[in-house]
C-alpha cells in the first residue's frame, strides 16, 4: 500500500502524505480516499500530512480536514466560488449544490441522493466564474455512535463506484433547512440575491480574495435562475424536488467587470461621515450588499431602507447634510423626526463598522 499517494480536491492535486503511519493506517487512508485519488499526470499542488500522534480515528478524521484547508488555501485567490456544501450530478453534468452549516444534513442528503446521482462532494463545491464545478470526492465524514470523531468512509463502498459525467455544470444553488419545524410536506422557497449572499456568504471560504466576489456570485445566481431554500423534515422527502431542480436550463454566464469600490479620501471636516474600506458591493433594486474583510473572514452586510442611501452620502458629508440627502430621496418620515432617525442609523452603521465619523474639535 503506498504511503503517499494524490487526491483531487476543488481543482487542486494535493499528495497526502502518510509516510509516518503505520501500514494498517496507510491502508484505511487509502481506501477511504478511493474516489477522490487522482490518475493524472500533474505534479502535486501541495501536501497534506497525516498527524502522527494521534489515534487512527482522529488521525483519519483530521486529514480530512487537513486536505480541504490545503485544498482551498492553495485556490484562495482563483476566481472560483468554494461554498461549503454536497452536490449531486446527473448523467448529463448537471450539478445541484446543497449548502448548509456543518452538522445540518449535507453529508446525509449526499449519501442519500447518490443512490441517484452522481456523487461531487459533502464538503465543498468549486464554481468557476464560467459556471464549470470541480469536484471534491473526499471520503464522508460519517457520525458513528460512541465515536468523538466522525468515520471516514468512500461513498463508493456504499454505491459501487457511480463514476463522473466528464464535463460539470452549476444548474441550482439550494440552502437545505432541515428541521423537525418545517412543513409536513418539504417547501422549496426562492431566494433574491440579498437573501442568498446573507445565507451564503458565511458558508464561502476566502471570500474576500479573488476579483468581485460579490459581483461573480450574483452573475452565477442569475445564470442558475437564483437561490432556492429547501425546507425540510426528512431526507428521504427530498427526492421529487431535486429532480426538478435537476432538470433546471442551464444558461450562459453574464461577463462580470470588475466594478472596484470607490477609493476612500479621508475628510478633514469634523463631524463628516465616510465609508469604511469594503471589499466588493453590489447595488440592488432596494438594497446594497457591502462584502468586509473580518479578522475570522469576509463578512456580508445587507443594507436595506434608508441603508443605501446613507451608504452613498457617507462620503465626507456631515450629519445636517446627510439628512438633507435622506429627505430629497425618501421623502420626510410619516411619524418621527427625520434628524434623530438618520442620527440613530449612522450610528448603527458606525457600530458596525461600515462608517467612520470625523472626530469633532472642542
Amino acid at each position: 500500500m503506498p504511503d503517499r499517494f494524490l487526491v483531487s480536491a476543488v481543482g487542486a492535486v494535493i499528495e497526502v502524505d502518510v509516510s509516518d503511519r503505520d501500514p494498517a493506517f496507510q491502508t484505511r487512508a487509502y481506501e477511504a480516499w478511493a474516489d477522490a485519488r487522482y490518475r493524472g499526470a500533474r505534479a502535486a499542488d501541495a501536501v497534506a500530512t497525516a498527524r502522527a500522534h494521534l489515534d487512527d480515528a482522529a488521525a483519519l478524521s483530521m486529514l480530512s480536514t487537513d486536505v480541504t484547508t490545503t485544498a482551498l488555501a492553495h485556490r484562495r485567490e482563483d476566481s472560483v466560488w468554494m461554498l461549503h456544501a454536497a452536490g449531486i450530478a446527473d448523467d448529463d453534468g448537471h450539478v445541484v449544490v446543497l449548502s448548509a452549516p456543518s452538522g445540518t444534513g449535507k453529508t446525509t442528503a449526499a449519501r442519500h441522493l447518490s443512490q441517484r446521482y452522481a456523487y461531487i462532494s459533502d464538503e465543498t463545491i468549486a464554481i468557476g466564474a464560467d459556471g464549470s464545478v470541480d469536484p471534491y470526492r473526499k471520503p464522508l465524514s460519517i457520525i458513528e455512535e460512541g465515536s468523538p470523531h466522525k468515520a471516514q468512509v468512500a461513498l463508493s463502498s456504499f454505491d459501487g463506484g457511480r463514476s463522473l459525467p466528464a464535463v460539470l455544470r452549476v444548474a441550482k444553488i439550494v440552502v437545505l433547512d432541515r428541521s423537525p419545524d418545517a412543513p409536513e410536506q418539504p417547501l422549496i422557497e426562492d431566494l433574491d440575491v440579498a437573501e442568498a449572499l446573507e445565507l451564503l456568504g458565511p458558508q464561502t471560504s476566502y471570500l474576500c480574495d479573488g476579483a468581485a466576489p460579490l459581483q461573480r456570485i450574483d452573475a452565477l445566481l442569475e445564470a442558475t435562475g437564483g437561490a432556492v431554500r429547501l425546507r425540510y423534515r426528512e431526507v428521504g422527502g427530498i427526492d421529487a424536488i431535486i429532480d426538478a431542480l435537476m432538470r433546471t436550463e442551464i444558461r450562459s454566464v453574464p461577463a462580470v467587470s470588475p466594478r472596484s469600490p470607490a477609493p476612500i479620501i479621508p475628510s478633514s471636516r469634523p463631524g463628516a461621515y465616510q465609508r469604511s474600506e469594503v471589499v466588493d458591493e453590489l447595488a440592488l433594486d432596494a438594497r446594497t450588499v457591502v462584502l468586509r474583510r473580518m479578522p475570522t473572514g469576509g463578512h456580508v452586510h445587507v443594507l436595506d431602507g434608508i441603508g443605501p442611501t446613507l451608504w452613498e452620502a457617507a462620503d465626507g458629508l456631515t450629519l445636517d447634510e446627510i439628512v438633507n440627502a435622506i429627505v430629497d430621496e425618501h421623502g420626510e418620515p410619516g411619524a418621527g423626526d427625520a434628524r434623530a432617525i438618520v442620527s440613530a442609523a449612522l450610528q448603527e452603521l458606525v457600530d458596525d463598522g461600515l462608517l467612520q465619523e470625523t472626530a469633532v474639535q472642542t
